[in-house]
Parts: structure tokens; C-alpha cells; sequence
């Protein structure tokens, strides 16, 4: 290993070491019983200039600024556990959630209060696409359940005791087919994923009750919340839920099936919370249990990393190909060809990736049933595609042109001159710059997420969408991102210095 690889793990392990201390402060805090404490806001006049939160996707900005005088600033969030996190360690002041996340959270956490005031009521609905002729379907059979036996569903998924949360076998016959539905997988209690990787929650099971009644299967795709919607209207899925609360503004665009009496509340920090702390090693082993062990969440990490190899390896291997077809159709130098190759580099350029990845899931293969996962492949094939051109075409313009004309004197065609003596030596200038890029596209990938793959750094956000706490999850995915980058640069710096070799090594017919 070389003295410069040295110093780079080295001093990857002291940041490790000096962020150790910092996370463990904040995962450490053990989960009590229910609580009634006090919010650190007694009013809505003392938010004023406060920052408040929500999820990304939900668009209540009027609505807490007609409550709340002088909003300081609006942040959102892809996901719950970011979002609680920044309310600990006081990044924001509040955060607004609807009422069934906010009774479970300060039923398990001491350390948070709901603000005492609710901003609006409405009703919590599973959407359908508009027009949808299943709509009124499953709002009859939803009407036809027991009020008693959903009253005690809430109760139990709301609650503290997590040895009840268990959903029913889809054990009736499913004579009327199968219906896809896309959910939020880290909204716990009304949907979330199950110690067992299964989807679980009181949105899960309210909507396996109705199944039952219209004798359906139900196939659960578990995403961000922001993409369940739009996933629906794409049409992949049937129906979509994810405690998702109704409003005037999402029935322009979608149908309901409203099931249950829903709140638009605020989260705020407890005052004197009285938690108690573990000490510093159990509080590592607490929150290593918890992240890897149990419920066997190891293996979530383990199918995002396979994700994840197989999304980087395969992307930046047709990307490269992509990448040296554009330049020898570029070399022929047509007018047609050149402009085409022109707009698809500036679109890719100009175009967020995440931008890009959304477009082709949700747009241009929104009727089909193709994988995310290929779908993240093409994608991210385009986008690299679109560097690799870039770099290997300047490579090649900065070779001099009397190698060209030389090669033609000796008898070789211009074909032949490009392959043998041109791209070589343009080689030498490409490569290193292209090892970069392709390390770059590992890290890239880690947000595939947001097309519904759950890659490496999705797998961490499930996991501390159960359990809270930041510091495993994330330093686990900091180190295998770190030694997958590491590896890789070793790879092809092994590929560079056998290339370096045979350029060396290179004779051209007729010269001595």
C-alpha cells in the first residue's frame, strides 16, 4: 500500500475515532414508557422565527403560516429519522406530522411532546389514480369493516407494546387478482418495515382487511413518501398509501379512500424529559444490537451492498463502452451525428442525476413493469456514458496531430490509425481522469433510492427508521462506501500501470 493510501485510511479512522463520541451522544438515549411531558412551546406566537420541518411531499407550508407568526425558516426531509434527529440535537425547533407518528413517538420517547394545539383536522386515505373505478369499490368494503375492530387496530399499532404489531396472512383464496400498492416503508406505526423485512403498520392491515372483503391479494412496494403518489400515477402501482392525509390540493389529483379521523400536529422537544442515558459501551452495544442483530438487519445491508455493486459495476461498464462509441461516431465527423451527440451531452450536463433517474422511472417506463434496479442501470449508463465521451474525445484532441499523419504515411488506413496510434496514446491522458469518474459513479449510486431501489445507503435509512439512531447505520454505510472506493481506485490503478506497460512495449510496423 502506498504511503498516500496510507495516510488516507489513517486519516479516516481518526475522523471515525473523533465522531464516535458525538453520535454515540445521540443514539444512546433508551426508550421509556408513555409519557405526558411538557412541550418546550406553550404557544404558537413562541414559534415565531423558529425553523420547522415536514417531510418532503408535503406541501402545508400556508397552513402552518397561518398559525404560526413569522415562520423563521421551512426545512423538509426525505424521511422520518433524519427529521426526528434534527429535532434532538435542536437543528430545527418543531416538526409537523400527522396525529397517529406524533402519539407514537412520544409514547416510546420521552425526550419529545406534542405541540398542545392541533393546525387543521382532515382524514387519513389510501389514493387512487383519478377516475379510478376501484375507488368507490374498496371505500364500500372499508365502510362494511367493524368501526370497534379499527378503533382496537389503532390503539395497538399507536402503542407501546411492540409484540402485538403482527399483520395477518393473506390466507383467503384471492380469486380477483393481485393489486400493487405503493407504500411509504418508514412512517412507523402506519407503515414501516417489521423486524422480518416485511411490511407491517395500521395502514397495512386496515388495507389487507379491506383485500379480504374483495377476496384480492396485495403486493406492497415500500419507497420514499414523496415517490408513492407519483407512483400510483404512473401507473406501477394501484393504490398508494403511507399515512397519507387528504386535503383539497392532492383530490385534484387523486381519488380517496378516507378511513380514518387524521390530525395535523406539531412535534416538539419535551422540557426536563428525565431520560435516562446508558453509559458509553452500552450504549454502543445497545445500538449495534438494535442495527445489525436483531431482526437480522445485517441482511439489509448485505442486499443494498449487492445492489449496489451490481448498479456500479454494470453502469460503468456500458457507460464506458457507451463513451468510446460516441467517439468514433463522432470522428466521422457528420453533421447529423455531431449535433445529436452535442444535445445529448448538454442535456446529461445540464439535468440533475437524481432528476434524470426520476424522469426514466416514473415517465419514460412509468406503464412498464421493468426493475428499478435496471432502470438505475440505464440511467446511470446515460449519465456516465455522457463523462466517459467527454473526457476520452478531449484526450484524443490533445493528442498531436503528426502521430495521425505519421500512421498514414506508414500505410495505415485512418480506421487503423485512430485504434493503434491515436486512442493509445490519448490513453495515457483519459485514464486517470476516467478512474476518478468511475469511483465518483459508486458513490453516485447511493441515490438510487429515490426510483425505489433499496441500495446501500436506502438499506441504512430503513434501518434507522426503526431504530432511531444514527451512528451505526451510517458510519457502517461511511466504511463500506469508504473500502468499496478504496478497493476500486486499488483496481484500477493495477489496470493503469498494466496499460502504462504495454503502451511501453508498443512497435508500429516499419519504424525501428
Amino acid at each position: 500500500m502506498s504511503k498516500k493510501n496510507i495516510l488516507g485510511l489513517k486519516g479516516f479512522l481518526i475522523a471515525l475515532v473523533l465522531l464516535v463520541p458525538l453520535m454515540i451522544g445521540v443514539s444512546c438515549g433508551i426508550v421509556l414508557a408513555a409519557s405526558d411531558s411538557e412541550p418546550e412551546f406553550d404557544d404558537f406566537s413562541e414559534l415565531s422565527g423558529k425553523k420547522i420541518a415536514m417531510l418532503t411531499g408535503a406541501p402545508f407550508e400556508e397552513l402552518i403560516s397561518s398559525k404560526v407568526p413569522n415562520v423563521g425558516e421551512f426545512q423538509y426531509f426525505a424521511n422520518m429519522p433524519d427529521m426526528e434527529l434534527a429535532l434532538k440535537s435542536k437543528k430545527i425547533d418543531a416538526y409537523l406530522i400527522n396525529n397517529a407518528i406524533a402519539e407514537l413517538k412520544t409514547n416510546v420517547d420521552e425526550e419529545l411532546a406534542i405541540f398542545k394545539e392541533p393546525l387543521a383536522d382532515s382524514e387519513f386515505g389510501f389514493a387512487f389514480k383519478k377516475g379510478s373505478k376501484e375507488r368507490d369499490k374498496w371505500q364500500e368494503a372499508y365502510d362494511n369493516l367493524d368501526e370497534d375492530l379499527i378503533d382496537e387496530l389503532w390503539d395497538k399499532w399507536t402503542g407501546s407494546d411492540y409484540s402485538a404489531k403482527t399483520i395477518p396472512e393473506q390466507d383467503w383464496p384471492g380469486k380477483n387478482g393481485t393489486v400493487k400498492v405503493a407504500t411509504c416503508d418508514t412512517l412507523e406505526p402506519m407503515c414501516y418495515l417489521g423486524d422480518d423485512g416485511q411490511l407491517v403498520g395500521f395502514d397495512i392491515e386496515v388495507m389487507l382487511l379491506i383485500a379480504k372483503e374483495l377476496d384480492v391479494h396485495v403486493e406492497f412496494i415500500g419507497m420514499e413518501f414523496a415517490a408513492i403518489m407519483p407512483y400510483v400515477q404512473s401507473g406501477k402501482a394501484d393504490a398508494a398509501c403511507g399515512s397519507i392525509i387528504v386535503t383539497d390540493e392532492r383530490k385534484e389529483s387523486m381519488d380517496f379512500v378516507n378511513y380514518h379521523y387524521a390530525a395535523f400536529v406539531l412535534v416538539v422537544r419535551a422540557l426536563n424529559s428525565g431520560s435516562e442515558k446508558l453509559s458509553f459501551w452500552d450504549g454502543i452495544k445497545s445500538s449495534f444490537n438494535k442495527t445489525f442483530i436483531r431482526g437480522k438487519r445485517y441482511k439489509l445491508i448485505l442486499g443494498g451492498l449487492g445492489r449496489t455493486l451490481i448498479i456500479a459495476v454494470m453502469s460503468g461498464a456500458l457507460g464506458t463502452l457507451l463513451g468510446f462509441l460516441l467517439v468514433f461516431a463522432r470522428r466521422r465527423n457528420n453533421r447529423v451525428v455531431n449535433r445529436l451527440i452535442a444535445i445529448y451531452k448538454g442535456l446529461i450536463t445540464g439535468v440533475p442525476v437524481v432528476v434524470i433517474l426520476m424522469l426514466l422511472y416514473y415517465v419514460l417506463f412509468g406503464k412498464t413493469d421493468i426493475s428499478a434496479v435496471i432502470v438505475a442501470i440505464i440511467g446511470f449508463t446515460i449519465i456516465f456514458g455522457s463523462r466517459a465521451f467527454g473526457l476520452i474525445w478531449n484526450a484524443v484532441e490533445n493528442v498531436d496531430k503528426g502521430q495521425r499523419e505519421a500512421a498514414l504515411a506508414l500505410g495505415y488506413s485512418e480506421s487503423k490509425a485512430f485504434r493503434r496510434v491515436v486512442l493509445p496514446q490519448a490513453r495515457g491522458i483519459y485514464f486517470p481522469v476516467l478512474k476518478t469518474q468511475l469511483v465518483m459513479l459508486l458513490k453516485e449510486t447511493s441515490i438510487a433510492g429515490f426510483i425505489t431501489v433499496v441500495d446501500l445507503t436506502r438499506a441504512g435509512d430503513l434501518i434507522r427508521s426503526r431504530t432511531m439512531e444514527a451512528f451505526f447505520p451510517l458510519i457502517a454505510i461511511a466504511i463500506i462506501y469508504f473500502l468499496l472506493t478504496f478497493i476500486l481506485a486499488k483496481i484500477l490503478g493495477l489496470v493503469d500501470k498494466r496499460f502504462v506497460k504495454k503502451r511501453k512495449n508498443v512497435r508500429i510496423k516499419g519504424v525501428d
